[in-house]
């Protein structure tokens, strides 16, 4: 499983001087966006000026940078203008991509986050998701509900998110679900983190500052839960392998994978 931030605050490329707020925020990452966030008439001067800033400033927190579709012009000067290896920098995370000839001519060096948000993307999960380049699978729900004429309750777009966490776990990559769209609804954001933590989801974007606690409040494991974990792993590692029972819950290899993931969420390395 690659590292990966909880919480994902988006920030504006076209205003840059948000970047050092968002780093002084809980988010523990954040998303550079080129894409919704910016207008078209704005769309070459907000990239020429985030070139510039990553030329001479160093971002604290992992970040991606989305871009604009990568069928469309916009799309293609974004892709080719940040291949260059920074600090932090944790890919490009690339929207409503739906086939892997999207990605030809990018580097094999360059990471991707796909960013889900039709049903042809869905369909084609198996064949994008096993690209080399590829670090994770985010899901866009405002977008694809749109395609589909559903609306983004949890129901309508329960079977995108299986599919993403089926994928991600396939491949051994990271995912993020779909941002709570409702920023004055904190008990609505509060249920959606708990069940897309409760069904794998690793990480949740966050859209507004207000959000940030919350998320990663549901997302990072407890105390009691870390020492769980790290009691579990330790016995299993000093058993011969088989199925051991640890404080009356049986414990087998899919189960100590799980101990470990939840070590990596809050930091720890797992196999020390």
């Amino acid at each position: 499983m690659n590292p990966f931030p909880l919480c994902p605050l988006f920030v504006p490329a076209n205003k840059l001087d948000w970047i050092e707020k968002a780093e002084r925020s809980e988010a523990d990452g954040l998303i550079i966006d080129l894409e919704d966030s910016v207008p078209l008439e704005e769309k070459g001067k907000a990239r020429d000026g985030l070139v510039e800033y990553l030329s001479s400033e160093e971002i604290s927190k992992p970040f991606f940078i989305r871009t604009n579709p990568l069928t469309s012009q916009e799309g293609r000067k974004d892709s080719s203008s940040f291949g260059t290896k920074k600090n932090n920098f944790l890919g490009l995370m690339t929207p409503k991509i739906e086939s892997l000839d999207e990605l030809k001519d990018l580097p094999d060096t360059l990471k991707i986050t796909l960013l889900v948000e039709t049903p042809l993307a869905i369909e084609n999960l198996a064949s994008l998701a096993s690209d080399i380049r590829v670090n994770g699978i985010a899901l866009g729900g405002a977008d694809l509900s749109a395609e589909l004429g559903s609306d983004m309750s949890w129901d309508s777009l329960l079977y995108a998110r299986s599919r993403i966490l089926a994928y991600a776990s396939i491949n051994g990559v990271f995912s993020i679900d779909s941002p709570f769209m409702q920023i004055d609804d904190l008990e609505g954001l509060e249920e959606e983190s708990r069940r897309a933590k409760s069904i794998g989801f690793t990480s949740k974007f966050a859209i507004h500052p207000s959000q940030i606690e919350i998320i990663r409040r549901n997302f990072l494991p407890t105390d009691q839960e870390i020492e769980e974990a790290k009691e579990i792993i330790k016995a299993f590692a000093n058993s011969d392998g088989g199925a051991i029972v640890v404080n009356g819950k049986m414990v087998d290899e899919p189960v100590v994978k799980l101990m470990k993931k939840k070590l990596m969420l809050a930091g720890f390395n797992p196999d020390n």
